[in-house]
């Protein structure tokens, strides 16, 4: 038998089963990356109705309220949910252990979530006025409270599902809460008139609902209790993240806020529109990365080192794969915007590929730093990078945005994105049993951010001439990247020419030879 076929089909897993990382990754991703445009790009997807019944101002209004619930989202857990994945693996043979532990968790999360929430809908007035600045706390900024306090426990079902490698039942649920989010928009913002109010009940009430459901799936996984000794290993685990995951929602949406302090809503609803199609790249590493996770723990607890090649091989497609999808979405910025909001919005095209490499940078990070969330160890070292990068991000923010504007926003975040991940790089090589081309990363990053600033200003005569040379520069960034990684410029197009054909053993084995 091939080494591909070897790879695709023999590989023992973590419970034992003959079962390939590439295959289950395949398999795996192939679902999460649908449910997860779903999941995560709910916005983007309802781009099109925004932009139409949303004016700039209105829409900056919906960018930074939902921003702020990505910052009070960490404190209203303090990083619990991640434990329930990472203990997982520790009680996983002892059922009645995990849903005390779980439940433990879980009954915390709540416990924490109204304590913030009342706090909130109390002083946060005063509390949060330096980040939205003319925007009124209430009503905007209260809805945004209350649908952070629905959230965690829907976000902790979805860890479990992922955890147990439930791809089906994780999209079926993303899916519905999907559908329920966007039948409710579309009621309250295009039946109704309710504007951006309208959007932001929507969201609240789907958050609401899912928070239900969550409860009901989950009642026989977990027991109502509240162990100390649990809760001590959950908090020792998921503390440490804590400062990781603030500096890393900071970094995430310290642009908006600065550009809505600084020049108002409406730049800040304008750039949101930018920030909202180049996410396409950070929706794309999110659902690799979920399918990713459990293989690669897996993986680093067996320290194979047959498995560990696989996840060295999956890497290079990984970083190769991102580079070229952020290269795509930069050289066609202007025709998205044209296809996905109206001409209001029109100069958000100018920060599309400086945020699309932020997602290429999402992508390589996931890859560096699952080494670092699996050994104890190593966790007290994350809040290092990602606090630098906060940082900077904030920083930069403050200087670049008042001189160059928008595009003095999305260079402070792609700067402040690339400090956090050198310096995970660094300490992750202390760890790493991977042993990852980190230099070659680094070639390609730079290869490809420099064809999609080049490529995002490229306006020639002729819309078909245009075209040609887009797709040109990208065929050809695409040989010199198989030929940096691979030692063959024409990889790629054998591998999709044996992956259409079926023969997808052929095409792993073109990769780790």
């Amino acid at each position: 038998m091939s080494l591909g076929k070897r790879l695709w089909s023999t590989v023992a897993g973590p419970s034992g089963e003959r079962v390939s990382l590439f295959r289950q990754f395949a398999a795996n991703s192939a679902i999460y990356s649908v449910t997860n445009v779903v999941q995560k790009g709910a916005a983007f997807l309802l781009l099109p109705l925004y932009t139409l019944y949303l004016d700039p101002h209105a829409y900056g209004i919906l960018a930074v309220v939902t921003s702020i619930n990505g910052l009070l989202s960490t404190m209203f857990t303090l990083g619990l949910t991640g434990a329930i994945t990472r203990f997982y693996f520790e009680y996983t043979d002892d059922s009645k252990l995990l849903a005390e532990f779980w439940g433990t968790v879980l009954v915390s999360v709540l416990i924490i979530s109204t304590l913030f929430t009342a706090i909130l809908l109390i002083v946060g007035d005063l509390v949060l006025r330096p980040l939205i600045g003319e925007i009124p706390f209430w009503p905007y900024v209260a809805l945004g409270v209350l649908t952070t306090f629905f959230q965690p426990f829907f976000a902790a079902f979805l860890a479990v599902l992922q955890t147990r490698n439930q791809a089906a039942r994780y999209s079926l649920i993303s899916l519905g809460h999907f559908a329920v989010t966007t039948a409710l928009t579309v009621a309250f913002v295009v039946l109704l008139g309710w504007g951006v109010i309208g959007a932001l009940v929507a969201i609240l009430i789907a958050a609401f609902v899912f928070f239900l459901v969550s409860f009901v799936a989950l009642r026989h996984d977990f027991r109502f209790c509240l162990k100390w000794h649990h809760l001590r290993h959950a908090l020792s685990y998921s503390l440490p993240q804590v400062p990781y995951s603030l500096a890393g929602h900071v970094t995430a949406v310290t642009d908006k806020l600065v550009l809505n302090a600084r020049l108002g809503a409406s730049s800040a609803g304008v750039y949101a529109v930018g920030a909202m199609i180049a996410i396409i790249v950070e929706i794309a590493a999110h659902s690799i990365n979920r399918a990713y996770v459990p293989l690669s723990m897996a993986a680093l607890k067996e320290r194979s080192a047959h498995n560990l090649m696989q996840l060295r091989a999956l890497g290079a497609l990984i970083v190769v794969g991102f580079c070229l999808l952020g290269v795509i979405v930069a050289a066609f910025s202007r025709e998205l915007i044209f296809v996905l909001a109206t001409p209001a919005f029109a100069d958000a095209s100018i920060v599309i590929p400086i945020l699309a490499f932020g997602g290429v940078l999402t992508a390589i990070y996931y890859l560096l730093v699952n080494i670092l969330f699996y050994e104890r160890a190593a966790i007290k070292f994350m809040p290092l990078g990602t606090l630098t990068g906060a940082v900077a991000g904030v920083v930069l923010a403050l200087l670049l945005v008042p001189v160059f504007g928008p595009v003095g926003a999305a260079a402070a975040t792609l700067i402040a994105q690339v400090l956090a991940l050198l310096l995970i790089a660094v300490i992750g090589r202390r760890y790493d049993p991977v042993h990852w081309p980190y230099a070659r990363y680094s070639i390609a990053f730079v290869l490809g951010l420099l064809c999609a600033l080049w490529l995002g200003g490229l306006d020639l005569d002729s819309t078909a001439s245009t075209w040609i040379v887009k797709v040109v520069c990208i065929a050809s960034l695409a040989c010199l990247l198989s030929v940096l990684f691979w030692g063959q410029p024409l990889i790629l197009g054998r591998a999709a020419v044996r992956i259409a054909k079926r023969r997808p053993a052929e095409a792993v084995a073109l990769f780790v030879q």
